[in-house]
């Protein structure tokens, strides 16, 4: 298929004038009715091409995987997103059956975002000139019995289902094509946008103050690429918050920003790496929640490399050397997604973003490139001993 590739060069008008001719970039021409636009052209191409990459790529085979959102803030108990892929007949069967009931928290996915999330992994995976459009979900077909993680039914609340669920859903969905597309599948990415917001009255301008901060993380490894350091998760487009507007707005000092050594999952290819950054407020009290994810279960990784590196957040109270969680503190249900957390003047608050997973045996990857990363600061000597055997 990659050797010939549809694209729409012009439409010019012919006898009789309601046809038109396209010209394609193999020479070919197609008559067409007088009217029809450039898009819709694609539409009807894009099914046909994205059938053939599909079903070359399964061809009859299962492919499945799972994941796991380790709580809800709500209740301390896991759930699972599963999907299993196959063909039938014409169409990319994307099946979710396998997910767990509905979470009482907000983690749960609506349907659309579900769906988006496949389009997501598969387009991913696929053809990258095939037109975005709806031709090109057309064979692909999505189930998920409602009542699911993957399928919520009001009145269950669903506002991670974006920031958290939608990018563990396109990652199984890649990580489940690995067995058949091994050369464009990646490892896990952190798949969390951390989501830390805070808000208070602000001392300088006497109103008040409140942000939604969203950071990056790892992504994962895959064939003959290590992975991206910290990349807003694959359903995003957010840029790093810069420290010095950071500073500038709220009653925060950045005391430390820095990636995380040793946070890419280990592998011939390795995971990008997560970064931590550290806040001191400052003048007035500061009350923050999080939804995030990644601090107990890491980032999977494939062909035999290491998972990455989990996140996390911490507070020091004013006063005391000891890092603790908001269960510790506070005795929330998660540490990683907590409501109303209050900080006071001279608290610090360290959020870590997760890395991204490992592709293949780190004992295969090149001495130079382990080396290179020991010099950089991305593994630690001790790493570069134990995990890839550097002597």
């Amino acid at each position: 298929m990659s050797d010939f590739k549809y694209s729409i060069t012009n439409l010019k008008p012919v006898e009789p004038v309601n046809k038109v001719n396209v010209t394609f970039p193999d020479g070919a021409t197609r008559e067409f009715p007088k009217g029809i636009t450039g898009l819709d052209i694609a539409k009807g191409i894009s099914p046909s091409l994205a059938k053939r990459t599909v079903a070359m790529a399964l061809d009859g085979t299962l492919c499945d995987l799972t994941d796991v959102i380790e709580n809800d803030g709500i209740e301390a108990k896991p759930y699972t997103v599963a999907i299993d892929l196959y063909v039938q007949g014409d169409e990319l069967v994307a099946d979710y059956s396998r997910s767990s009931p509905q979470a009482r928290g907000p983690v749960s996915a609506t349907l659309g975002v579900a769906t988006g999330a496949v389009y997501n992994g598969i387009l991913h995976l696929t053809d990258p000139t095939i037109p975005k459009n709806s031709g090109c979900f057309r064979p692909i077909r999505v189930v998920s019995p409602p009542g699911r993680v993957t399928n919520v039914d009001y009145p269950n609340p669903l506002v991670a289902g974006n920031t958290e669920t939608h990018p563990r859903l396109a990652n199984i969905v890649i990580g489940a094509m690995a067995a058949c597309v091994p050369e464009r599948a990646m490892a896990s990415e952190s798949c969390t946008g951390t989501n830390f917001v805070f808000g208070g009255n602000h001392p300088d301008h006497d109103e008040y103050f409140a942000c939604y901060d969203i950071m990056s993380g790892g992504w994962g490894g895959r064939f003959g690429h290590d992975g991206n350091d910290c990349v807003i998760a694959i359903n995003g487009n957010c840029r790093f918050n810069p420290t010095e507007v950071f500073e500038a707005r709220f009653p925060f000092r950045v005391e430390e920003c820095a990636m995380v050594t040793d946070s890419g999952g280990a592998g011939r290819w390795r995971g990008g790496l997560g970064y931590t950054r550290t806040l001191l407020a400052t003048k007035v009290p500061i009350t923050g929640s999080q939804c995030s994810d990644r601090h107990e279960v890491k980032p999977w990784s494939l062909f035999g490399g290491h998972p990455g590196g989990n996140g996390g957040t911490l507070i020091q109270k004013a006063g005391s050397a000891d890092w603790l969680t908001v269960k510790e503190l506070y005795g929330k249900v998660s540490s990683s997604k907590f409501a109303n957390a209050r900080f006071e003047p001279g608290d610090r608050i360290r959020l870590t973003t997760p890395g991204g997973g490992g592709y293949g045996e780190p004992d295969d990857r090149d001495r130079e490139a382990v080396r290179e990363d020991v010099r950089e600061g991305y593994v630690s000597e001790v790493a570069a001993r134990e995990l890839y055997g550097l002597e």
